[in-house]
């Protein structure tokens, strides 16, 4: 429907409704073939810590920190990437249900931090910043904010 009525408003306003998209369609391979090193970079880096058994290593030192250790590796691949920390969460509700404490702190965590490298990445190659690492930092310190808070809300009974 919102489709139909950018089409029905263009031709109502006696625009060329199929040459603005097409100039859209440009503008946006410019975009993508900008970004395409960065991506790539990114999908090769999270391929790599995966591979390794990197977030396996750290797990098991920062595990000891919490007492849901489950959720460690989502914690470290969820401001990487979005489709790692997606499995993780989904072996996660497999195994425990989507109805447990650490099911529904799992969900609360998905939900509310970002994939903050990732993220910053894309938007900092795009703008040409060279200085990201407060931007990462400040995101980072966002995502332990949230974490922590799911993990409070439950202890308190929020939930």
């Amino acid at each position: 429907m919102v489709i139909a009525f950018i089409v029905i408003v263009g031709i109502m306003e006696k625009k060329n409704v199929f040459e603005i998209f097409l100039s859209g369609v440009v503008d946006g391979q410019k975009i993508v073939i900008n970004l395409f090193p960065t991506l790539l970079a990114l999908l090769v880096a999270v391929g790599m810590l995966n591979s390794s058994g990197i977030i396996d290593f750290l797990s098991n030192y920062i595990k000891v920190f919490f007492e849901y250790e489950e959720i460690v590796p989502l914690i470290l691949l969820k401001p990487i990437s979005g489709s790692s920390s997606i499995a993780v969460a989904t072996n996660i509700m497999t195994k425990h249900g989507v109805d447990t404490e650490i099911g529904l702190i799992a969900s609360i965590i998905m939900g509310s931090t970002e994939t903050t490298i990732y993220v910053v990445s894309i938007y900092t190659s795009k703008l040409k910043v060279k200085n990201i690492k407060p931007v990462i930092i400040i995101g980072l310190i966002g995502d332990a904010i949230c974490v922590t808070c799911a993990i409070i809300a439950f202890k308190i009974g929020l939930f």
